[in-house]
């Protein structure tokens, strides 16, 4: 086994390549191998063969949002009780709040962000 194979696989998804920058700063460790991807649809090709361990997912994507991505992937057995923690830049409005307890999705992390001086 090679030192790749040891590494935890976290997926991130984010259409944004700012915010997927600031979450690979953050996680940045050599336990972690961060895939990123850029849409709900590259996401769910990735997952056609890959079992992530975490999914960290934008939900605000256009085309394909955080929650539809992950009621697609939540269709499949073997990906079912992968954690998915959404991040969003903006503020959690009532009807996001509402869309995320209906489809028993509830973590849900404001973006993390970095300040520039």
């Amino acid at each position: 086994m090679d030192k790749f194979d040891d590494k935890i696989d976290v997926l991130l998804v984010d259409d944004r390549a700012s915010n997927l920058l600031v979450l690979e700063t953050i996680l940045k460790s050599p336990n972690y191998n961060l895939v990123k991807t850029r849409s709900g649809k590259e996401a769910l090709e990735y997952l056609l063969g890959h079992v992530p361990a975490l999914i960290l997912m934008d939900v605000q994507m256009p085309d394909m949002d955080g929650f539809e991505t992950s009621c697609a992937i939540r269709q499949s057995p073997r990906l079912r009780e992968v954690p998915i923690i959404y991040v969003t830049a903006s503020s959690i409005e009532n009807a996001l709040y509402t869309k995320a307890t209906l489809q028993e999705l509830l973590t849900i992390f404001p973006s993390p962000s970095i300040p520039i001086y």
